[in-house]
């Protein structure tokens, strides 16, 4: 009987974190960044149409690729704010948590090159002083201190050096992270490789297509291409933690609310979308490229004629002129 009750107990258990898993990532998913889909059916679902037919005699072909690229670069901001009694007295502070940030950078082997200090603003900051009169008071602001605000970029390789940076800038007292820019130093060749993976998908499908008895390759009209790049700072999502409660304790006590926690994560683009996906698989956040090329082709009509020609005659009426 107890053997029985473990096995019951662990089925219960396995069956509950897979309906975590699965209401958690139906959450993330659907905070996810959403991008238009080239073709909609009526359920709102993304649909690739290839070849999809214009009309009678136009035949069109897609493809749509992503390639995702690790960064060559990345671009740390961190904010520094300071409150003091002169606007001397500020800027030395904040300079002093400044260099002892950049000194210990020097340690994690990045050089004074690597940093720029970008000066956001110095204001003055007031206080209320109350004046009294004999049947009034009066809120008088004046001068209490300045505050100043800088921000430090640090430039870096390596995604993981983001962790010893932001540790070594909170022993500086600099907590406040503002952004992580990514840099990918030849994009250019990267559209190339898409491009270049595109002909050869729609090549792919003009052969298919020969074999089927619809020969595309002497009708080519027309072409369009289309580029986008994602950055990883666009593609967090976050939701709220599926958790349940136990029944048995609402019947039996009061019960208290859970606290959700509030998860972010890194949401790539959703491969379903694409015809060709380049470096598939990666652990680091990507910037991930698109192409989508375009090629339309014009199949002559049943009589093997492009064009129809048509003349008025003496009693205005419309014919057709048969050309042979």
């Amino acid at each position: 009987m107890k053997k029985y009750l473990i096995v019951t107990l662990a089925i219960f258990i396995s069956n509950l974190a897979m309906a975590q898993h699965y209401e958690n990532q139906v959450k993330f998913k659907n905070n996810a960044v959403v991008r238009t889909p080239r073709y909609r059916t009526q359920n709102n679902v993304s649909q690739e149409e290839t070849p999809r037919v214009l009309a009678d005699n136009e035949i069109e072909l897609k493809c749509s690729a992503l390639m995702n690229v690790k960064a060559d670069s990345y671009l740390a901001i961190f904010n520094l704010t300071q409150v003091a009694t002169t606007a001397k007295e500020a800027d030395e502070l904040i300079n002093k948590r400044i260099q002892l940030f950049f000194d210990n950078l020097k340690n994690l082997g990045l050089s004074p090159s690597d940093f720029y200090v970008d000066m956001v603003y110095l204001i003055p900051v007031f206080e209320f002083e109350v004046s009294k009169k004999f049947f009034s008071k009066t809120y008088n602001e004046v001068p209490k201190g300045f505050e100043m605000q800088k921000n430090v970029h640090i430039k870096f390789k390596g995604a993981n050096m983001i962790d010893k940076i932001v540790t070594t800038a909170s022993l500086s007292e600099i907590y406040d992270l503002v952004t992580v820019e990514y840099f990918v130093n030849n994009p250019s060749a990267i559209y190339d490789s898409l491009r270049t993976a595109a002909h050869r998908y729609l090549r792919s499908n003009v052969a298919r297509l020969k074999t089927s008895g619809v020969n595309l390759s002497e009708h080519f009209s027309a072409l369009q291409e289309e580029t986008d790049v994602v950055y990883p700072e666009s593609r967090y999502s976050d939701y709220e933690a599926f958790v349940t409660q136990s029944l048995e304790a609402a019947r039996n006590t009061t019960v208290t609310t859970v606290r959700k926690p509030k998860t972010v994560a890194y949401n790539k683009l959703a491969y379903d979308e694409f015809d060709v996906v380049i470096n598939a698989e990666f652990t680091e956040p990507v910037v991930q490229y698109t192409y989508e090329l375009t090629m339309k082709y014009i199949l002559p009509d049943k009589q093997g004629n492009k064009n129809k020609y048509f003349i008025i005659d003496s009693n205005g009426n419309l014919k057709e002129v048969p050309l042979k």
